[in-house]
């Protein structure tokens, strides 16, 4: 049996990220679906990971398809 202690490395420092690289962190990858209250009807607005609206749509399903459909992974936000 090895009795040495395990060796561990520091971990690399990495630069921090500015916040216009976090704002566009996830861009190209991830959309946010959010309700919202048009005319007090509840419609399903599609984000980008910048906050940039991309559509909107009338039910959660047609947002989640509408997402998948242009390659990317829909998020929920409450």
């Amino acid at each position: 049996m090895n009795q040495e202690p395990q060796k561990t490395q520091q971990p690399k420092a990495s630069h921090p990220m500015s916040a216009q690289d976090f704002a566009e962190w996830g861009a190209n990858h991830v959309a946010y679906i959010r309700p919202i209250d048009l005319e007090g009807k509840t419609v399903y607005g599609v984000f980008s990971a910048d906050g940039r609206q991309l559509g909107l749509t009338e039910t959660l399903d047609l947002a989640r398809a509408a997402v998948i459909q242009n390659d990317l992974e829909p998020v929920n936000v409450h």
